[in-house]
């Protein structure tokens, strides 16, 4: 039987839980627009504030379909995924349901519209987006959730991986891993050693405040704190 102690490092998780209500409208929102990611802009040399041509030329700027963007996009779709299935897991495990396998854990964010069901295929915890396939990982002994973002093609970007919980994770903030190449990337096992990750060709980044809104980051920085306060205590 778990011990009932263990699940404090991933009970942290539930509250982002708040974040999931929200993420239904922005995915829903992106892959029903197809368009490609736009910036506000605001440069001024002149004082032009009286054309209106000019004030609607500047009003909005089409980054070019490149991997940039793209990347951006799937590591939106990562985090996401990983938070909505990792919120999943935590209220089944609360409520004395907790989730089988990846794929129930899919279904059960899908059902409940935290991704588009679209994304569902055949295959057990795989989700299919434009630009990549997400792979659902999942460990019942820990209740952990870690999700693999595999580029569809080299314009897509590098892969991306997020976990939670990182109890590995010695930084001041959540955090995600990246490939150092778009060529030949070695996927590691789940739930492999943080340095055997590394050792894959992989390497640590940091999730800033333009790729994770504020309330959600902190609350994921505090999980990783009690994390790792109750691993050392």
């Amino acid at each position: 039987m778990r011990d009932r102690g263990n699940i404090w490092p991933v009970i942290c998780v539930i509250a982002v839980a708040l974040l999931v209500l929200i993420l239904p409208l922005v995915i829903r929102h992106r892959q029903a627009s197809g368009r490609m990611a736009t910036v506000d802009a605001q440069v001024s040399i002149a004082d032009r504030s009286n054309d209106p041509a000019n004030s609607r030329d500047a009003s909005a700027y089409r980054w070019p379909d490149s991997e940039v963007p793209r990347t951006a996009e799937r590591l939106r779709d990562v985090t996401a995924v990983a938070i909505a299935a990792s919120t999943y897991v935590v209220e089944g495990a609360m409520t004395g349901r907790t989730p089988h396998d990846s794929g129930e854990i899919a279904a059960g964010i899908a059902r409940r519209q935290l991704i588009p069901s679209e994304w569902l295929t055949e295959q057990s915890g795989v989700l299919q987006t434009v630009h990549g396939t997400l792979h659902v990982r999942y460990s019942p002994s820990t209740l952990s959730v870690e999700v693999i973002s595999m580029p569809a093609t080299r314009a897509d970007g590098p892969a991306l991986l997020i976990r939670i919980p990182d109890d590995e994770n010695p930084a001041v903030g959540p955090r995600y891993f990246e490939s150092m190449g778009i060529d030949g990337i070695i996927y590691p096992s789940p739930f492999a050693p943080i340095a055997e990750i590394i050792a894959s060709g992989w390497q640590s980044r940091l999730l800033m405040q333009n790729q994770i809104s504020l309330e959600p980051r902190a609350k994921l920085e505090g999980c990783a704190s009690d994390s790792n306060m109750r691993r050392t205590g």
